[in-house]
Order: structure tokens, then C-alpha cells, then sequence
């Protein structure tokens, strides 16, 4: 049976979702996987995704890295002003 999904344990779930978006970060936008995994942690979806009341943790790692997309479209446009 598996266990009860905690803030205190919702990180074990964290690490696989991450490498997985931050492969395709790196690929997407030319970044070496470093730079790739800082940016993800820096951005709002990484946050949700480390907040076990999101149930963001649940999502595939597609889904996820759909929802950065759209977050860092936003960022750009907003950046272009």
C-alpha cells in the first residue's frame, strides 16, 4: 500500500518529474541541462510542484512541462514590453 502523501514526503516525487522536464528544457531552448534544471526551479511551477495541496505532484511530467510552457510564454511577452 502506499503511503499518505504528505508535504513532508511529497519530494519523493520530485527528482524523476524534474529530470524529465529538464531534459526538455535543455533541448527546447539550447541550454545544457544545469542551466536547464535552475530555470525550472526557479519558476512558478516548480514551486506548485514542491506544494503537496497543489496535487501538481500527481500530473505526468508532460502535463508539468506543458504548464511551464505557458508560464514562461508569459514571462517572455511581459518581458517584451
Amino acid at each position: 500500500m502506499i503511503p499518505e502523501i504528505t508535504q513532508k514526503n511529497v519530494h519523493l516525487f520530485i527528482p524523476f518529474k524534474v529530470s524529465k522536464i529538464s531534459v526538455q528544457i535543455a533541448k527546447n531552448e539550447n541550454l545544457p541541462i544545469a542551466k536547464a534544471v535552475a530555470k525550472f526551479y526557479r519558476s512558478n511551477t516548480a514551486k506548485l510542484l514542491e506544494d503537496e495541496s497543489t496535487k501538481l505532484w500527481h500530473d505526468g511530467w508532460v502535463g508539468i512541462y506543458d504548464l511551464y510552457k505557458i508560464e514562461n510564454e508569459k514571462e517572455e511577452k511581459q518581458n517584451d514590453r
